[in-house]
C-alpha cells in the first residue's frame, strides 16, 4: 500500500508533527533505510520487534520497516512499567525493541532480566543505552522491494478480548490489507483527507483509523507533538491541550478526527470565547468507550457535527461504525458492518436472533486473527469456525442498525484502555499485607468507569501504600483510584464473589 501511495503521488505530504512536514517519497525513503539497518542487526522474516513509543513518526517508519523485512511488529503500551515489559519480552520471544530516551532505562532493565541478547534502539540522538534510531537509517539501501506476495505474520497485540487477561493477538498482512481496505471504503477516505492523530498508535484504534488509513489512501497524518518543558516531553492533562488540538484542525485543514469520548467532551467545553468554527472536519469518529448522549448532545452542539461510534476489536480491527446521515446519526448506535464484514446476533442456543432481541454479537471478516496464542481452550470458546464470539452483548434494530447493550464477561473500561480486574487483583494479593483483593470497574460523574479495589488486609495497611505498590508493578490507566476496606468480601450462599455488590 506504501509502495503504490508513493508511486501515485510522492510529494505528498504523508506526515505532520510539529514543525516537521514528510512526503510519501521521504517516508518510503526512511523506511528503506531503517529496513536496512534492521537487516544488518539480524532481523528477519517472522522475527519479532517490540515498538514501546508515544505517537512519532519513529513509529510510523518502525511499524514499515518491521513489516517490509516479513518481521512482525509488536505493539506495546508505551506506559507500561518494567516487569509489565519484561512479561511481553519474554512471551513474544522479542529480539529488538525500539523506543525513545524517556523509556529506555525501562526497557533496559527490562532486558536485563531475560536470558537472552536484546537489541535496544532509542529515537535519541546521544542515548545513554542502546543504538541511535538515526544511526541506524541507512543510505545505501540498494534495490529494495519488499515481497507482494507474503500474507504471513506481520503484528502483534495483546487483548483483554472476551475473557478479561491479555493474551497475544497475531494478525497477518492479509488481515492488515483487509482492515485498510474495509476502513477506506466505508470512510471514504481519500488523498485530499488529513487525518488528527490524538488516539495512541499502539491500540488498534489508532493503528487502523489512523495509520493504516492514511497510507492506504495517501491522506496526509497530523500527529499531535508532544508538550515540551526545558527540552522534555510532558504528560499532560488534555485540557492543557485542547487549544493545540483546536489550532491543529484549523491550521492543517483536518478533515477526519478519531478520538475518545473524553476527547470530545473536553473540546466541546472549550470557553465561549474560544475559536471554535471547525469547517474542514467532515468526520468526528468516537470509539474506545460508552458514548452517552450528554457528550454527543454538546458536542453537536457546539459544532454542528455529529459524533459517530465506532466499534472493533484487537481481534479484528474495526467492524462496524454509524455512517447514516448527519440528521439521523443516533448516539448510541454503532451504524452497520464495514464493508466486507459480517456482524450477527447471536443467543444462547447458537441462533441468529431477529430484530429487537439482545444477543451476542459474532464478527466474520477477513481481518480476523486466527486465535491467541498458546489458548486452545478460549480459542474453542470464541473462534469458531471463522467467527469471533465478541462477549459484547448487542442487537439490531429493523434496518439492521446495530447498538451494544452491555457485555456477557468481566472487564473494567476506563480512559480507552481495558483493564483485566484479575491482573490488578493478582499483584494486590503478592502484598504481605493483604489477604484478599476483589477489583471493580464504578462508574463516576464526569471520568467515566474508574478502577476500584475493595481489599480485606491482615493488618492496618494504608491506602497509599497498597497504590504505591500498584504504581510498581502496573501501567498507571491500571492502577486503582478508590481502595475500600472491608473485614470480607460478600459472597453468595455457592461461594461465589458478588461483584456487582461492590461496585
Amino acid at each position: 500500500m506504501l509502495q503504490k501511495t508513493v508511486a501515485e503521488q510522492p510529494d505528498k505530504t504523508a506526515l505532520v508533527y510539529g514543525q516537521t512536514r514528510t512526503s510519501y517519497q521521504e517516508l518510503e525513503q526512511q523506511v528503506r533505510g531503517f529496513s536496512q539497518g534492521l537487516s544488518v542487526l539480524g532481523v528477519q522474516q517472522s522475527d519479532c520487534v517490540a515498538l514501546i513509543l508515544p505517537n512519532c513518526p519513529e513509529f510510523v517508519v518502525s511499524f514499515c520497516a518491521v513489516t517490509s523485512l516479513n518481521a512482525i511488529a509488536l505493539l506495546l503500551n508505551p506506559g507500561f512499567k518494567e516487569n509489565e515489559l519484561e512479561h511481553y519480552l519474554r512471551d513474544s520471544n522479542a529480539k529488538v525493541i525500539i523506543t525513545d530516551s524517556i523509556r529506555a532505562e525501562a526497557c533496559h532493565q527490562a532486558i536485563s532480566r531475560l536470558e537472552r541478547s536484546v537489541d535496544l534502539i532509542v529515537v535519541s540522538e546521544k542515548p545513554t543505552v542502546g543504538l541511535a534510531f538515526n544511526n541506524l537509517i541507512q543510505s545505501d539501501f540498494g534495490d529494495w522491494q519488499p515481497e507482494e506476495s507474503y500474507l504471513g505474520d506481520v503484528l502483534y497485540q495483546y487483548s483483554s478480548g472476551s475473557t478479561g487477561r491479555p493474551k497475544r493477538v497475531c494478525r497477518t498482512q492479509n488481515n492488515l490489507y483487509h482492515q485498510a481496505i474495509n476502513c477506506v471504503e466505508t470512510l471514504q477516505v481519500t488523498s485530499s483527507d488529513n487525518i488528527l492523530c490524538l488516539v495512541p498508535l499502539y491500540h488498534a484504534y489508532g493503528f487502523g483509523e489512523c495509520l493504516l488509513a492514511a497510507i492506504c489512501s495517501g491522506a496526509t497524518l497530523t500527529i499531535l507533538e508532544p508538550f515540551l518543558q526545558d527540552g522534555v516531553p510532558v504528560e499532560m492533562p488534555f485540557v492543557f491541550r485542547r487549544a493545540r488540538v483546536l489550532e491543529l484542525i484549523e491550521q492543517e485543514k483536518i478533515t477526519i478526527l478519531p478520538a475518545v469520548p473524553y476527547i470530545f467532551s473536553i473540546l466541546a467545553a472549550a470557553p465561549a470565547d474560544t475559536y471554535a468554527e471547525l469547517p474542514s472536519l467532515r468526520l468526528c469518529i468516537s470509539a474506545g468507550n460508552f458514548l452517552s448522549q450528554d457528550i454527543f448532545d454538546k458536542f453537536l452542539q457546539r459544532f454542528g457535527i455529529p459524533l459517530r461510534q465506532l466499534y472493533g476489536c484487537t481481534e479484528a480491527g474495526s467492524v462496524a461504525i454509524n455512517m447514516q446521515s448527519s440528521q439521523d446519526v443516533k448516539y448510541d448506535s454503532i451504524g452497520l458492518p464495514m464493508h466486507n464484514v459480517e456482524i450477527k446476533v447471536i443467543g444462547d442456543r447458537g441462533q441468529e436472533l431477529p430484530p429487537g432481541l439482545e444477543g451476542e454479537l459474532v464478527i466474520t471478516s477477513q481481518t480476523l486473527t486466527k486465535g491467541y496464542h498458546n489458548s486452545p481452550e478460549v480459542n474453542k470458546e470464541v473462534f469458531q469456525n471463522g467467527h469471533y464470539f465478541t462477549g459484547d452483548l448487542g442487537k439490531k434494530d429493523e434496518q439492521g442498525y446495530l447498538s451494544i447493550t452491555g457485555r456477557k464477561r468481566i472487564f473494567i473500561e476506563t480512559g480507552g484502555h481495558k483493564v483485566d480486574p484479575f491482573e490488578v487483583e493478582d499483584v494486590l494479593v503478592t502484598h504481605p499485607n493483604v489477604e484478599e483483593a476483589v477489583v471493580v470497574g464504578t462508574k463516576q460523574p464526569y471520568t467515566g468507569e474508574i478502577v476500584k479495589a475493595v481489599v480485606v488486609c491482615r493488618e492496618q495497611c494504608p491506602e497509599e501504600e497498597l497504590i504505591a505498590y500498584c504504581q510498581e508493578q502496573l501501567a498507571d490507566f491500571k492502577i486503582p483510584r478508590i481502595i475500600e476496606f472491608r473485614s470480607e468480601i460478600p459472597r453468595s450462599s455457592l461461594g461465589k464473589i458478588l461483584r456487582k455488590d461492590l461496585v
